[in-house]
Parts: C-alpha cells; sequence; structure tokens
C-alpha cells in the first residue's frame, strides 16, 4: 500500500529514492541516472552570479503598494486625501535609508534592519488586472513571456541548470497556483514537508546512508571502466558532499523540521530556506499577505496587522538565510495579482494601476524605482536612473515586464534570455549592483 506520505515524498523528490540520493550526494539526478554524461560543458557560466529566488505571491490583491517608500513626501500636484494610509500608530510614517537617501514609508518597513535595507528596492509598476483570478496571467506578463509560460517556471528551468537541483521544478507552499512547463503544481505545505522527510524512514535515518551507499556504487562503476571515467570522476569530486557536510545538514534540517508546528507564514519560511538548503528547487513560492481583500477595514485593522507581521516575518526570512549561511545564494522578491487603491480611509479598492514588488538580494541596488503619479497611478520610468520620467522609455504599461527582466538579471539570468523570451520592457539598471 502506498501511503499518502509516501506519495508527497514521491511527488517532491522523485520515485525509486533518487530525489533523496541527489540530496544525500550533492549530485543532480540526471547524473545519478546516467554517470557517464559528465561534461565540463556542463558547467554554468553565470554561477557564481546566480541566486536562488524565494518568491511571495497574492492573489488578493494587496495592500502592500500603498504604504511602501514611493508613496509618502509627495509634491503638491497630488491633491490632499487622495493617497492615504492607515492612520495606526504601528503604520506611521517613519524615516529609512535606502542607499545615499532618506525616504519615508510606514514604520514596519523602516524596522528591518539597516543591512536587509542595503540590498532592498521597492519597484513601483502596473498589473493592468483588477481580477482576482488573473495572477496567473500576471506570471505569464499577460503574454509578454513566450510559450505562454510563467515567469517562474522560467525563472526555474534557467536556475535549476546552475545549481543541479533535485528537481527544475518550482516548489509552491503558499497556497497560491503557479504552473511549470504548463502543468499546474501541487501546493506543498510546511506540515507536509515535515510529513515528508521526518518519521521511520525520514532525512536523519536515510541520508547519511544514502549518501554513502550512493557514493561507493558510483566509485565501484568508475573503477571497473578507468579509461574512460575521468570526466565523470571530476564531476564526482567537484559535486559530492563530505561526511561532514551531510551531517551537518541533517543535523540543522532536522531541528528546523521539528520546529515546524502549522502552515502559516513563519513555518512556510522554515519549509522555504529548508527545501533551498538541500538543493531541492531553484525557486519555491510562499504568500505573505499585507492585508488580505480589504474593501472594508474599519480602522485599518487588516492592513496594519498584516503588514506588521509580514515585514517581520521578511526580517526572520533574512535572519534563517544567515544561519544557513545563504545570505548572499537567495533573493527574496514580492509579486501580487495588483495593488490597492489609495483614495479612501475606509478601505481600499483593487488597484489596476499601482503595485510594487519588493526585491531583496545580494544583486539588488537599494533605492526606490518609479512611483506614482496623481490618481494612484503607476508612473513611465526611465531605465537608466529608475526614476519617474514621462514619456519614458519605460511606459508604466510594460512597467510588469520590467519587473520580470530586472528581477532575472537580479538572479542570475542572461540578459540576452531575458530580451529574447520577454518582449516588452526593459531591465532597470539603478536596481541592479
Amino acid at each position: 500500500m502506498i501511503t499518502r506520505r509516501d506519495a508527497l515524498r514521491g511527488g517532491l523528490l522523485g520515485a525509486g529514492m533518487l530525489g533523496l540520493r541527489a540530496m544525500a550526494t550533492g549530485l543532480p539526478m540526471s547524473f545519478l541516472l546516467n554517470p557517464s554524461i559528465a561534461r565540463s560543458d556542463e558547467a554554468c557560466a553565470a554561477m557564481d552570479a546566480s541566486q536562488f529566488l524565494i518568491l511571495s505571491m497574492s492573489a488578493n490583491g494587496d495592500a502592500l503598494n500603498c504604504n511602501v517608500p514611493g508613496t509618502y513626501d509627495l509634491p503638491a500636484t497630488f491633491a490632499s486625501g487622495t493617497i492615504n494610509h492607515p492612520d495606526t500608530p504601528e503604520m506611521a510614517p517613519k524615516s529609512l535609508k535606502l542607499g545615499a537617501t532618506m525616504y519615508t514609508a510606514a514604520t514596519p518597513w523602516a524596522s528591518l534592519p539597516q543591512a536587509v535595507l542595503d540590498r532592498t528596492s521597492f519597484f513601483h509598476h502596473r498589473t493592468q488586472t483588477a481580477n482576482h483570478g488573473e495572477l496567473g496571467k500576471v506570471l505569464k506578463l499577460f503574454g509578454q513571456l513566450r510559450r505562454g509560460e510563467e515567469i517562474v517556471s522560467y525563472y526555474s528551468k534557467n536556475l535549476s541548470q546552475c545549481f543541479k537541483t533535485v528537481q527544475p521544478q518550482p516548489v509552491t507552499i503558499g497556497g497560491e497556483t503557479a504552473s511549470y512547463g504548463g502543468r499546474y503544481l501541487p501546493n506543498l505545505t510546511p506540515t507536509g514537508l515535515k510529513a515528508i522527510l521526518t518519521g521511520p524512514t525520514g532525512i536523519t535515518k536515510d541520508l547519511q546512508g544514502l549518501r554513502d551507499s550512493s557514493l561507493d556504487k558510483l566509485n565501484a562503476l568508475f573503477k571497473q571502466n578507468r579509461a574512460e571515467t575521468s570526466a565523470e570522476r571530476d564531476f564526482l569530486d567537484q559535486m559530492a558532499l563530505s561526511q561532514t557536510q551531510i551531517r551537518d545538514l541533517i543535523d540543522k534540517v532536522a531541528t528546523e523540521l521539528q520546529n515546524i508546528k502549522g502552515d502559516d507564514a513563519p513555518n512556510q519560511i522554515t519549509a522555504a530556506v529548508l527545501l533551498v538548503k538541500m538543493n531541492v528547487t531553484p525557486v519555491v513560492t510562499l504568500h505573505l499577505p499585507f492585508s488580505g481583500d480589504n474593501h472594508t477595514d474599519a480602522l485599518w485593522k487588516n492592513e496594519t496587522t498584516q503588514t506588521v507581521a509580514s515585514v517581520a516575518n521578511i526580517n526572520l526570512l533574512m535572519q534563517k538565510l544567515q544561519m544557513y549561511n545563504l545570505q548572499d545564494k537567495v533573493t527574496f522578491a514580492t509579486l501580487n495579482v495588483f495593488g490597492r487603491k489609495f483614495d479612501t480611509s475606509l478601505g481600499r479598492g483593487h488597484n489596476a494601476q499601482h503595485s510594487v514588488s519588493v526585491m531583496i538580494g545580494k544583486g539588488i541596488k537599494p533605492g526606490v524605482i518609479g512611483g506614482l503619479v496623481p490618481g494612484g497611478n503607476s508612473a513611465d520610468i526611465d531605465s537608466v536612473t529608475g526614476t519617474i520620467s514621462a514619456g519614458g522609455d519605460i511606459p508604466a504599461a510594460d512597467s510588469l515586464a520590467s519587473v520580470a527582466k530586472t528581477l532575472g538579471r537580479a538572479l542570475g539570468i542572461s540578459q540576452a534570455s531575458l530580451d529574447d523570451q520577454i518582449t516588452a520592457g526593459k531591465t532597470v539598471a539603478a536596481a541592479l549592483v
């Protein structure tokens, strides 16, 4: 009988223990299936620049866009009462420093450590939809990404070649829907991940033995074919995890797995970091809420509570990445189906004309890209400076594609590939280190 746990484990890590063997050895599944395929040209030319991606997505159209740098300190052309922020102590305006420039934002954003802010960009753009059900279309950049692919799929295919991850597919753990190669991805919960990797045949029991038995079999194979295996031996020596490395992985992962107690945002963060640490996938999606669907939000209660919690969870993510020495290998970003409107103090409607993507990572230059024009809409952007520019070379209508291109460059994907696959928008140089 196949248990639900076995089915989950097989779906995430592959049948026949192949995924676990890849995790235990550090060797990609393609090499374990056919050790004779190792070639020097398999190395990723952009390996040093490549980044894993942890992406927060929301089909709710959260009010993240309403309280970030670029929505305060506006010129007199904005009529009084058209841009409203929560009137709560927790969300009071506060100064923060991005690069050499001081900005104003809601207090939670200013609470991020300066080391995090030094890698943070707030990219103002528009998705041009006000429909909750169109997150998938946003991920496809409304047809501006070739072959009807979603951006998480495109990123994952490219990055998996560099990291030789257990699987090329993204892993979704936040409840939102995404696809890979045209097929919808199963949603994995943090408690589901814990069930896969713990128990009588869990990670602490399997990985050490799998590492040793797998490497013993490969070395025996190479010994039999000594004259033909120099490339394979070199690949094995370069990629294989040592006993010390796998023991350290087991100890840390086992401890973190025991800390997973539910499926909320902090537990999603733990699961996402573990998936990256175990080299399972190059892209993990989760869900950090910033207001929910808050058409009526008395005293901004939901917007305040969720924004405070989600910014704190972003900081938690940064702390966990630091703990695993992944702070220079993982980029965090947000992408929502749409933003929220500014022109009422009683709640917020859908805003197809303004949204904000937060990007935090080694390759990100701190600052604000784009911004608002009167009416609460996103502005045209100058691709060189990243500033508002009426008639700039990034029209607001193409700004979503520019977010995708800019984030792709920060992840280490080549400009040539981005320009070939994303048919609109431009990379914003001012957002990149």
